[in-house]
Order: structure tokens, then sequence, then C-alpha cells
């Protein structure tokens, strides 16, 4: 079922969270290339070409919204209109009332709270669909994450063993959750 997003996008705390745009494939391209994103991401893709990801922009992410898995975002700063990152509303399950977010920034925007306000408005927008529970996951490795969730209100409820990873193989993810009025 398909998720409907706002037409503007998403706009708070100066940031505008927005689909991507075919403009946006360089940056993309850069972001998903960089070890920094990719690995502590668990995305499902190694570094991609320039051309594939104007396909996964062109092709891949309209399908995807339209079938209500991914709500793909890219995070702009509002004054500048440069493109500091991405997040995802992901895996909703509108019978549970439970979705998950994820989120990613390039190098240039970390360490300025920016992850954080994102996670934020992602999970509050998802409790405006009408959803009831936000979870996102990190890799155990990946602290500077997990400081982001908690900052941002989540709350650390444990180690799930042995998932499946994106890419192959299997690992532990760190579950955090996000309830409506936290």
């Amino acid at each position: 079922m398909k998720i409907e997003f706002p037409p503007d996008g998403l706009r708070r705390d100066e940031l505008h969270l927005r689909p991507p745009e075919l403009e946006d494939a360089e940056t993309l391209h850069r972001a998903f290339n960089d070890d920094g994103i990719l690995v502590p991401g668990d995305f499902p893709f190694d570094a991609p070409t320039l051309d594939s990801v104007r396909e996964m922009i062109g092709e891949q992410l309209p399908a995807a919204l339209e079938s209500g898995t991914l709500v793909p975002l890219v995070t702009v700063d509002e004054a500048s209109g440069r493109i500091l990152g991405g997040a995802a509303l992901h895996r909703v399950d509108r019978e549970r009332s439970i979705g998950e977010i994820g989120y990613w920034l390039l190098p240039e925007a970390r360490g300025h709270g920016v992850a954080t306000r994102v996670a934020r408005i992602v999970a509050e927008w998802g409790f405006d669909l009408g959803l009831q529970r936000i979870e996102a996951m990190t890799l155990p490795e990946n602290t500077a994450s997990q400081r982001v969730l908690e900052r941002a209100g989540f709350t650390r409820e444990g180690v799930l063993r042995s998932l499946p990873r994106q890419r192959g193989g299997r690992g532990d993810m760190i579950l955090f959750s996000l309830l409506p009025g936290e």
C-alpha cells in the first residue's frame, strides 16, 4: 500500500527531507561509495556506479515508494540547498503499526546534530501516518549511530542475534524503538 508523502517534503529545524531526484545522483553516488556510510548502513548493495544510482533514483525508488515498502529521502540544508545526507522510512507494517527508520550523513555534515534531528523528524512523520512504534537498528560497532538514536529519544531494547545481513551472512544488530509521546 502506497505511503502518501507530503508534496513539499518534510521541513523542520532548518532541514528539508524530500525524495531523491535525478539531479542528486552525483552526490548520492559519492555517498554510497563512502565506506563510512556503506558499511555501517548495511545497505543491500556494493558501491554503486553513477549509472546504477541514476537507475535507482529513476526506477527502483519510485517503485518502492509506490509499493509502500520504502520511503527514501535526501536531507537538504534549507539555507544552502546542499544535500547533507539521507533517510528512509521502511519495513512499514500497517497491521502491526510498526515502521523502521534509517539515516546517513555525508562526512562534512557529521558532528552537527543533523542525524539526531533527521531521526526525530522521520519518526514523528511515521507517527503522523498512524504508526505506533518506530524502530531503528545499528551494527554493534556503530556507536555514533547509537548515540544519535539515544539523543533522538529512542530506547535501546537489546541485541537481536544472528540476523541476516543485507549483502549476505549473518550478524548481530542493536534494536532501538520510539513510541508516540516519548
